[in-house]
C-alpha cells in the first residue's frame, strides 16, 4: 500500500492548522498591544494561549514529522525548490516560537513595543505560506 497520499493529506491538514493558529496569534498580539485597558485582552490572551498549546503547536509539530516522513520515504533531496521550501518552513517555525513568547508576555502583563517583526508578522505569514505552497506544487527547479 501506498501511504504518501495519506502522509501528505496529514502535512496539508497539519500546515492548514498551524497557519490559522498563527495568524490568529498574530492579530491578538497586535490587538491587545493597542489596547489601553490590558484587563480586557487577559481572557482572550489566555484563550488564544491554550489554542496554541492545544492546536498550533501539535500541528507544528505533526507538519514537521510528515515533511520528514515524505522526505526521507521518497528521497526528494536535492531538489533546489524542497531546500528553499525548507528555509520558509524554519523561518515561519522562528515566527511561530517569536508569537508565542509574545502571547505568554502579554499574558504575564509585561509591558511590549510594537516591534516591526509583530507589526509585520501577518504579512509574512501570508507571503511564506505563498512562497511555500507555490514552490511544492509548480516545483520550479
Amino acid at each position: 500500500m501506498n501511504f504518501h497520499p495519506w502522509i501528505n493529506a496529514v502535512h496539508i491538514v497539519s500546515a492548514i492548522v498551524w497557519i490559522g493558529g498563527m495568524l490568529m496569534s498574530a492579530m491578538v498580539a497586535q490587538w491587545s498591544l493597542r489596547q489601553k485597558d490590558k484587563s480586557t485582552t487577559l481572557v482572550l490572551l489566555n484563550d488564544v494561549r491554550s489554542w496554541n498549546r492545544r492546536m498550533t503547536s501539535p500541528a507544528m509539530i505533526v507538519l514537521w514529522i510528515a515533511g520528514i516522513a515524505m522526505l526521507v520515504a521518497y528521497g526528494q533531496m536535492p531538489h533546489l525548490w524542497l531546500i528553499i521550501k525548507i528555509v520558509f518552513v524554519v523561518l515561519l517555525s522562528g515566527l511561530h516560537g517569536f508569537l508565542s513568547a509574545t502571547l505568554r508576555r502579554l499574558a504575564n502583563g509585561e509591558a511590549l513595543k510594537r516591534t516591526g517583526a509583530l507589526n509585520n508578522a501577518t504579512l509574512l505569514l501570508v507571503l511564506f505560506t505563498v512562497v511555500i505552497t507555490v514552490l511544492a506544487v509548480v516545483r520550479p527547479f
